[in-house]
């Protein structure tokens, strides 16, 4: 019925939500981040926090997607590594993500560049980007005379937050911070998070696909689901920079829709980024070996083209893994992808199967 039509535009638009969100505090966080007692000091604190630049930290990113009555376990996506600024070029980042879910599989990727060099990081092997994309990317960046800065892209994390107030102090990361609490204007996030990713593809000069939009539909019906948005921030006394940003945002879907989604009955989904050593001496240096990314993409049947994918870079294949053992590997992650083709979220058993055929 009418409910059905209309409850699935919902769930697609909170799996994009998601997805947009986790993009954009990592842009948030490799751009930008960044007390008194009385309501014009908490404004004027954090005003000073998200004007304040990072320039490099180890970053410590925890989420989790929970949809009741649809997947059992909540989804947990868990990212961290050092990351530096570079002046016009790409950021330097050894990135570790993980995502899996509770007593289940978890899959272990990473992304590594050096501002000059771009490494995805699949079952502990390298596969690097190619030279020339590369260079055309830090090409675009050189003539807009530095980096995108938040405002640019389209973000502007400040606006996201309301009806901030005074926690008190507060100890993260081996420091001492001023803790603020409030609420998230939804409806505002949403709509910077669409304007980031049209204009970062543009900041970029990529013509690559990026993650869809919300559409204004999905902004409204999200708006009205969500219940009770909160976010914490953590800023350091001593600098006024951001250690910490956490937030928690709930979702109700009406009984009637509920059937139409399968059951789903609501869900949430909560973030916590935490920096160390903030504005430190990261070192972030290339793999000792590494193969073509497009051994990885063929692979995968062109699943991670919004990686920016292309052709043979032309290197050199590293000691020991010549045109026998690609064709190998090639077999098994085509087998694999095509087993998590097959296999349900909520399987948990399914997903090691597929896993395991990667170590045989």
């Amino acid at each position: 019925g009418s409910a059905g039509r209309a409850g699935f535009p919902i769930l697609r638009a909170v799996r994009r939500f998601a997805l947009l969100l986790l993009v954009a505090l990592g842009a948030v966080t490799l751009a930008a981040c960044g007390g008194s007692d009385d309501q014009e000091g908490v404004e004027d604190l954090l005003d000073r926090a998200f004007s304040g630049e990072i320039r490099s930290a180890d970053l410590k990113l925890e989420a989790e997607v929970e949809l009741k009555g649809l997947v059992k376990d909540p989804i947990k996506i868990e990212a961290e590594g050092p990351f530096r600024t570079n002046q016009d070029k790409l950021p330097s980042a050894d990135i570790e993500l993980r995502v899996g879910s509770g007593g289940g599989q978890t899959i272990t990727s990473g992304v590594l560049t050096t501002g000059d060099r771009v490494f995805l990081k699949f079952q502990d092997v390298y596969y690097e980007q190619p030279a020339v994309q590369v260079r055309e990317t830090n090409r675009t960046l050189a003539k807009r005379k530095g980096r995108p800065t938040l405002g640019q892209l389209g973000l502007d994390p400040r606006s996201w937050l309301a009806e901030a107030k005074d926690e008190g102090d507060a100890e993260v990361a081996g420091v001492d911070t001023s803790h603020v609490s409030g609420t998230l204007d939804v409806a505002t996030l949403m709509r910077n998070l669409n304007r980031f990713v049209r204009r970062s593809a543009s900041a970029l000069g990529s013509d690559q696909d990026t993650p869809a939009p919300l559409t204004g539909a999905d902004i409204r019906e999200l708006s009205e689901a969500v219940e009770d948005p909160t976010f914490d921030v953590y800023v350091g006394k001593q600098d006024d920079l951001i250690r910490r940003v956490a937030g928690r945002i709930e979702f109700d879907i009406p009984e009637a829709d509920q059937d139409g989604l399968g059951g789903l009955r609501g869900g949430s989904i909560k973030f916590s980024i935490e920096l160390r050593d903030v504005n430190g001496d990261q070192a972030i240096e290339a793999p000792a070996s590494s193969r073509p990314l497009s051994t990885l993409t063929k692979s995968l049947g062109g699943a991670l083209d919004a990686l920016g994918a292309g052709g043979d870079t032309g290197q050199e294949s590293a000691p020991g893994e010549g045109a026998e053992g690609d064709s190998s590997d090639a077999d098994q992650f085509r087998q694999y992808a095509e087993c998590l083709d097959k296999a349900r979220p909520e399987d948990t058993d399914e997903l090691q199967r597929c896993a395991d055929l990667l170590q045989r």
